[in-house]
C-alpha cells in the first residue's frame, strides 16, 4: 500500500485466560471488596467511583496483588518489545486504583501526565457498560483536511479479562453506562527509570 502511518500510537490489549484469569480474577475481587468508595467531590456527579486515596498510593502493592503484578510485569515487557524498546526495563509504579461505574456515570476525558504508561484492567463487564475511548494525539491537527478525516477517537475493546497498555500523556475517557452493571476496572501508571 503507498499510504502508510508514519507516526502511530501503540496501545497493547491483551486477554487473560484459563488459569492465570481465574487467579488474577480472585485476587483482584478479594482486594476491590477491601475498599471504600466515594466520588470525586471536584469533579461532577456523573463520574465514576475511586477508591478512596486513589491518585497518591499504588493499591496494588498495598494489598499484595502479586499474581497481577506478575502479569503485569509480563505485559509491560511484551508491550516493550514490541515497539522496539532496548532500554532498561525498571520501572515503578505511581498510582493504581480501582473504579466503579455505575448506571448513568462516566469517566471524563483525561490523561495521566507524566506517566510513561498508563493501562487499565477490567475486572468486571458486560461489554455494553460503556467504552473507553482513546482520543488521537493529533488533535490539535484538526484543523488540517487531511488529519480532520483521519482523527478519530478510537474505542477500546470492552471485555473482562482484558488488559490495556498506552503511552500517559493520551486523553482517554469512557461513555456512559447506560446498563444496571457495575462496570468495575483497575488503572495505574508506570514510570520508567532513564
Amino acid at each position: 500500500m503507498p499510504t502508510q502511518g508514519w507516526f502511530p500510537t501503540p496501545v497493547y490489549s491483551d486477554m487473560l485466560e484459563g488459569v492465570e484469569y481465574d487467579e488474577v480474577q480472585q485476587e483482584l475481587f478479594s482486594a476491590y471488596e477491601k475498599l471504600k468508595f466515594g466520588q470525586n467531590p471536584n469533579w461532577s456527579r456523573d463520574t465514576h467511583e475511586l477508591n478512596e486515596n486513589a491518585f497518591n498510593q499504588d493499591i496494588l502493592t498495598k494489598l499484595k496483588c502479586k499474581k497481577f503484578l506478575t502479569v503485569l510485569d509480563t505485559h509491560l515487557n511484551l508491550y516493550l518489545d514490541q515497539i522496539g524498546c532496548t532500554y532498561t526495563r525498571k520501572y515503578r509504579i505511581d498510582h493504581s486504583w480501582f473504579t466503579k461505574t455505575k448506571h448513568g456515570h462516566h469517566a471524563h476525558k483525561h490523561d495521566h501526565g507524566s506517566s510513561d504508561i498508563s493501562g487499565v484492567y477490567y475486572l468486571q463487564t458486560n461489554e455494553k457498560d460503556g467504552n473507553l475511548l482513546l482520543q488521537t494525539p493529533h488533535q490539535s491537527l484538526q484543523s488540517n483536511w487531511v488529519y480532520s478525516i483521519i482523527n478519530q477517537d478510537t474505542t477500546f475493546p470492552l471485555a473482562q479479562g482484558t488488559i490495556g497498555l498506552w503511552p500517559g500523556n493520551i486523553v482517554h475517557g469512557t461513555e456512559t453506562n447506560k446498563t444496571q452493571h457495575e462496570r468495575i476496572s483497575l488503572s495505574f501508571n508506570i514510570r520508567y527509570e532513564r
